[in-house]
């Protein structure tokens, strides 16, 4: 539960506090500079930190960042600091507090650096525990609260947050965004406030954007869906390089001029991030001073649910959401037999025909005998999310197997269920707390299901109570009836409906039903079906768990959204009629086409699709066919991952997917390659050298790069990160590389580069030098000599392609 005996819980319910500014930006300017991470340079320097700290709070900055942001052991392991993590971040601690008793001092915890499950090896428990180490010296040093920053994957956002949880100590949460308003996964502003919110931090925002222009769109949308107070440390702009130094385009006074309207978004924590300095610190402080606080963001009863990608909104004035119940193995052989054969094919594409047909949300079940119940539903969660971008509704009665679900979950989840029984409030609460999910209440504990009204809504009142003492929002809770089947409890239908309709009233909270289960063991089961939908949606139900396949049962949401103002003025009714008319009353129900369109075209579908199960017997069956491995490769495969960038330059597709698709392209490489000689298209087409420069620790843009670039037919050789300029070029010349890529994150290591490429040409290197971060632009690459610059990997493997096409290497000719 949050803190209220806090100063920072207490301060920023009523006050602006200002954080401090970049530190990189400070230790480049410093005049014992030195090219190392900066928890290296403090171990050197602990002075220098604390005159930079000293410098911050002089300018009016009441909270401080440790210098602790790439202290944890897997960043530390690259510099082979990882036995002093102690020893680091107690320092931190220790120089931070020096500054005087006055100043907030936030612990900074920063990503590892590397991928997270199932595109990289790092899996959520790991990271946990990762971040978990870090986080404890931390607060074993005395920090007034931690700060999490810098992520771009809000799947490792979870995992830190989780892990920073397990303290009682005050939370800040801070996620990047691309230029596109999205992180580097995809995930919306929205969407990972709706998830952090859920998670129980206290604070949410932005940081490392590049200025307020970015932030404020940013802070914007992630108001209208929490009422948490938020945060924003903004760059002072991209960063530009002259005369061999680094500007920042932002001025101190301009960034000031955007701070009022900040404010109307109940920001409460201002600092600053890379290029911001004590000068920037002393505006926004001035600025503060004038501004009153009084808008603060009114309390959002509505319930918000997400995938990764994309959140949905349930409360009395937005449309119902359907559930679709087909992920669930009860009764269906053909379900059994899937999971108990892996058969993730099978499973994603049912999924995914719910979604076609209309689901708003999916029920996944699992609940068979004979399988690793864990290991099934981690991995069936992790293919759901690649395939559907719909949220879950994870449903399983054991604890173990929930939390296994909800660690693979990026997206805020609905738990189904918890009941009245002593010992499932104790198992379920907690986890729905941990993990920042919602909750479905059953009606029903020790003694069964309650044959009358009043019995369900005083169960309903203990799993809301309950709830409540965890902390656990109402807001947060749903509560299901249960519909019993007509066929042997024909009176208690009745009760079902009116109980809803009393919890509605009562207590205010969300409500849903199993609609199927009205007409189990008895004929017409459609008709049954619809008619129970209808009474139960006039009593309020919002999450009706139901066949999605049946088309009518739209029909009479649409009406009944009409008729209970949930479509407001009926604009979403009236509209569809006018398409529709004449046609509402007959089967349209959706069928999947199965059109005969070739082999090649089938390949192309599933690169699309991303789905690698099947690529190589499509492959392999095209050959069979006659199809000449060249051909698949020049019609199918080429074509499906070009429009793959099409999508993911388009924001359609995201990293996860780029990367789904990458690899499938790739399996089907893999297989072809053995038909064809070394020297055609499907061979390697250059030897690229890899490595992040000198003094950054940062390699998860790398790490990408790396991944995208085999994927599309590139050989990579990685020499990790903070790898120091005459290493770069001697192992450029002895493995006779086709092109050294150069990675920066930080503008203190830009100079790097222009180091390494000198070096190169001083020693008449043939190949071609590609650079990219997010630090760098095309015209710091025409600046330094660099022959290609990249925005992103997508964008890298494009520049290469056209170079080797224009025959500029040296070495291929």
């Amino acid at each position: 539960m949050q803190l209220v005996e806090n100063k920072f819980i207490d301060l920023i319910q009523e006050e602006i506090i200002v954080g401090d500014g970049a530190m990189g930006t400070m230790i480049q300017n410093s005049k014992c500079q030195q090219i190392n991470p900066p928890e290296l340079f403090m171990l050197e320097n602990p002075a220098e930190i604390a005159r930079i700290h000293q410098e911050y709070a002089t300018a009016g900055a009441e909270l401080i960042e440790t210098n602790t942001f790439g202290a944890n052991r897997l960043k530390l392991a690259l510099e082979g600091l990882e036995d002093r993590i102690e020893e680091i971040n107690k320092k931190a601690v220790k120089i931070a507090r020096g500054i005087g008793d006055d100043i907030l001092v936030a612990g900074s915890v920063g990503p590892t650096g590397k991928l997270m499950e199932p595109h990289g090896e790092l899996s959520f428990s790991t990271a946990r525990g990762v971040f978990s180490e870090q986080i404890g010296y931390l607060v074993e040093a005395g920090v007034d609260l931690i700060c999490i920053e810098t992520m771009s994957d809000l799947k490792e956002m979870r995992a830190a947050v989780v892990a920073a949880r397990e303290y009682q100590i005050p939370l800040v949460a801070q996620m990047t965004y691309t230029e596109r308003g999205l992180t580097l996964t995809g995930s919306t502003p929205e969407l990972v406030a709706i998830v952090l919110d859920g998670l129980g931090v206290d604070m949410v925002g932005v940081n490392c954007v590049a200025g307020l222009d970015e932030a404020i769109p940013i802070v914007k949308k992630m108001s209208a869906v929490t009422e948490l107070p938020l945060s924003v440390f903004a760059n002072a702009g991209l960063p530009v390089m002259k005369d061999n130094q680094t500007f920042y385009p932002q001025s101190a006074e301009d960034y000031s001029l955007r701070i009022n309207e900040l404010l109307t978004y109940n920001v409460r924590l201002i600092g600053g991030c890379c290029g911001t300095t004590p000068a920037y610190i002393s505006a926004i402080k001035e600025a503060a001073k004038k501004t009153i606080v009084e808008n603060k963001n009114g309390e959002k009863p509505s319930l918000f649910l997400s995938s990764n990608h994309k959140h949905i909104e349930v409360s009395d004035q937005q449309a119902v959401q359907l559930i679709g119940e087909k992920l669930n193995p009860t009764g269906r052989d053909d379900l059994k037999t899937a999971l108990r054969n892996r058969d993730w094919k099978y499973l994603k594409d049912l999924a995914k025909k719910q979604v076609i047909a209309g689901a708003n949300l999916l029920d996944v079940n699992i609940g068979i005998s004979g399988i690793d119940k864990k290991e099934v539903m981690g991995r069936l969660v992790q293919e759901l999310q690649l395939e559907v971008d719909v949220p879950l509704v994870l449903d399983s009665n054991s604890p173990d197997v929930l939390e296994k679900a909800l660690q693979e979950y990026t997206g805020k989840a609905l738990i189904n269920s918890v009941n009245g029984e002593l010992k499932s409030l104790e198992a379920i609460m907690p986890l729905a707390k941990k993990y920042g999910a919602a909750l479905i209440g059953l009606t029903l504990d020790e003694k069964g299901i309650p044959a009358t009204v009043d019995g369900r809504i005083a169960i309903a009142k203990r799993i809301i109570e309950a709830a409540e003492e965890y902390g656990i929002k109402r807001s947060n809770i749903v509560i299901d009836t249960l519909a019993l089947t007509a066929g042997a409890k024909q009176k208690e239908v009745l009760i079902a409906v009116k109980a809803l309709a009393e919890v509605k009233e009562l207590f205010g909270v969300k409500t849903t039903l199993g609609i199927s289960n009205v007409s189990h063991g008895l004929p017409g089961r459609e008709l049954i079906n619809e008619t129970f939908l209808t009474m139960a949606l006039g009593a309020g139900l919002d999450l009706p768990i139901i066949n999605p396949f049946n088309e009518r049962i739209y029909h009479i949401i649409r009406a009944a959204n009409l008729l209970t103002s949930r479509d407001e003025d009926g604009r979403e009714f009236i509209s569809w009629y006018s398409v529709n008319k004449g046609n509402e009353d007959k089967d349209c129900k959706k069928k999947s086409k199965d059109k005969k369109t070739g082999i090649l075209k089938q390949i192309h579908g599933i690169i699309i699709e991303g789905n690698k199960d099947d690529i190589v017997a499509y492959t392999e069956q095209a050959v069979e066919e006659g199809t000449k491995p060249q051909q698949v490769i020049d019609e199918a495969l080429i074509p499906g991952i070009e429009e793959v960038g099409v999508l993911y330059d388009q924001g359609t597709y995201f990293l996860p997917q780029l990367l789904r698709s990458a690899e499938t392209v790739q399996a089907a490489f893999d297989y072809l390659k053995g038909l064809l000689g070394s020297d055609t298209e499907v061979g390697k087409k250059a030897l690229v050298l890899l490595a992040t420069v000198k003094g950054d620790m940062h390699d998860i843009g790398k790490n990408i790069v790396k991944t995208i670039f085999a994927n599309h037919g590139l050989e990579v050789i990685d020499l990790g990160a903070n790898v120091a300029t005459e290493l770069i070029v001697e192992k450029a010349f002895e493995y006779d590389v086709d092109l050294v890529g150069l990675s920066a994150l930080m503008t203190t290591t830009m100079e790097e580069m222009r180091h390494v490429v000198s070096l190169l040409k001083k020693k008449d290197f043939k190949g071609a030098v590609i650079i990219g971060g997010a630090v760098t632009s095309q015209e710091y690459a025409d600046e330094i000599g660099a022959d290609l610059y990249a925005e992103d990997a997508l964008d890298g493997v494009r520049k290469i392609n056209s170079y080797l096409r224009r025959g500029d290497s040296n070495k291929r000719n």
